[in-house]
């Protein structure tokens, strides 16, 4: 069972974003107001819905939740993931806080790059990383008026759909 399902389940009601899920349970909450002190425009008693996490970056965020005394408030930071370009290594990768969880890798040969392999962590599978590795690897050829040749099956997946 997820966090959230977990504290669906207790009451708590979820508000999110791309960088955090916050969750809130009114009958636990003892009013403390130390999350509205803490940034009124992210928890605002008089805004429904009274909690907008655009309002904040989510760090900022959890260190309020933090210092709820009730645990009235809970929070789950969600992980993104960046895919960069690495030319001097020959693929694309993908890191979540600076840490490598897949790879989209090829040789050149003139103006032809053949992408040999793609992967993704198995933990991070199911979110679109490894597509979006291939995707970057084609956007850099095409940029640079490369051919591409898909060795690679899932690449070749890839670029057939």
């Amino acid at each position: 069972m997820s966090k959230r399902e977990e504290l669906e389940a207790k009451g708590y009601k979820t508000y999110e974003n791309d960088e955090i899920m916050i969750f809130w349970n009114p009958k636990v909450c003892g009013h403390a107001a130390e999350c509205v002190r803490g940034n009124s425009d992210v928890f605002l008693p008089v805004r429904r819905p009274w909690i907008d996490p655009s309002q904040a970056p989510a760090r900022e965020i959890a260190d309020i939740i933090d210092r709820c005394p009730t645990k009235a408030l809970q929070y789950e930071l969600k992980e993104t993931f960046k895919v960069v370009f690495e030319e001097e290594a020959n693929r694309s990768a993908a890191y979540i806080n600076g840490q490598q969880i897949g790879e989209c890798e090829f040789y050149e040969e003139g103006s032809k790059w053949t992408i040999t392999h793609t992967g993704v962590r198995p933990e991070f599978g199911g979110r679109g990383i490894a597509r979006q590795l291939v995707e970057k690897v084609i956007e850099e050829a095409n940029a640079r008026d490369i051919t591409i040749i898909p060795l690679c099956s899932y690449a070749k997946k890839v670029m057939e759909s």
